[in-house]
């Protein structure tokens, strides 16, 4: 497979029959979530989840709507099940349902329009991982979202690295956004979900993962693309990151060459996003590497604002790569 091979994604916009949980998750149910009983709290937020899900359609949920917080909001550390349980929380809600993740809807407004987003996006329930607030544009923007789609009587669970109360911290000028801020804290009930990351449980501590290092060789299996860092870097600047699900779709497999540590920011958010839809789609990678997987964002230059991003790659190309 080339690059040539996939341009027709660069204008294929989402569908509401693409919004629906991805393949790693496109099974995922509160019975199989692992609870870790060693861990204090975790079965207690499976329960939140659950509760949650089940009055998504209904009388009870026409009482939220009315009288309480229209989402619900997890939090937690890498590789807990927060993705596991927002996608359980999907298949277990009745009615009218759309899954996406965060930066899947911030495309989606600067594609089309808030408007017309909320229209696509207009369910009983709206499932969006990965919620982030980096920059005061999809700050407004979500504030903006969550309105119209509470307006047209949806209710919405997300998933976080970051408490609903450091949101935009360290990221933006805070205190410009109190307001905007305020409101998206008070659109949620929180719920932590505690536990360790599972993926790195399959390397030993510093170790790179099997399939990333200079020495790796390109696949040769049907359906795998070969293609250099700045070769996949200048593909991703040209396509929406919503189409990143039709492009993981397209893949059986990638192998990456010549990967160094990011100087650019830009460029380091683009392979974040690409990751977390590979993993999405559970595609196997090969990346040929010039540094270990924990040097891949250094520190600096890129800011430390983003280094919730930066680990949730790692911790998902440890998975991909092994």
């Amino acid at each position: 497979m080339h690059l040539a091979d996939l341009t027709h994604l660069l204008d294929t916009p989402a569908a509401p029959a693409d919004l629906v949980p991805p393949p790693r998750f496109r099974t995922a149910t509160f019975a199989s979530y692992r609870v870790d009983d060693a861990v204090p709290g975790q079965a207690e937020a499976v329960a939140a989840v659950r509760a949650f899900a089940e009055t998504s359609q209904g009388l009870m949920a026409r009482w939220f709507r009315r009288n309480g917080k229209p989402g619900l909001y997890l939090d937690g550390s890498f590789g807990v099940g927060k993705t596991h349980l927002l996608a359980a929380c999907w298949h277990a809600a009745a009615g009218e349902r759309r899954y996406l993740s965060f930066s899947d809807a911030m495309s989606l407004m600067i594609m089309r329009s808030p408007q017309q987003a909320a229209d696509l996006l207009a369910a009983d329930l709206v499932c969006i991982d990965e919620f982030e607030l980096d920059d005061p544009t999809n700050t407004r923007l979500i504030d903006l979202l969550l309105g119209l789609l509470a307006e047209r009587g949806a209710r919405f669970v997300t998933t976080s690295n970051t408490v609903v109360g450091d949101l935009g911290d360290g990221r933006m000028a805070v205190d410009l956004f109190r307001a905007q801020l305020t409101r998206i804290g008070q659109s949620f009930h929180g719920v932590h979900v505690p536990g360790r990351d599972h993926r790195l449980l399959k390397v030993r501590d510093g170790e790179d993962p099997p399939l990333w290092g200079p020495q790796i060789e390109p696949a040769t299996d049907e359906g795998w693309l070969t293609v250099t860092a700045g070769e996949l870097d200048r593909f991703l600047t040209n396509l929406p990151v919503v189409n990143l699900r039709r492009l993981a779709a397209s893949l059986h497999g990638l192998t990456i060459l010549d990967l160094a540590p990011f100087s650019d920011q830009l460029a380091a958010l683009r392979l974040v996003n690409l990751v977390d839809r590979l993993y999405d789609w559970c595609v196997p990678m090969r990346v040929r590497a010039t540094c270990h997987a924990g040097k891949l964002f250094p520190e600096p230059p890129l800011r430390q604002a983003f280094h919730r991003k930066h680990r949730r790659c790692q911790s998902r190309l440890t998975e991909l790569c092994a």
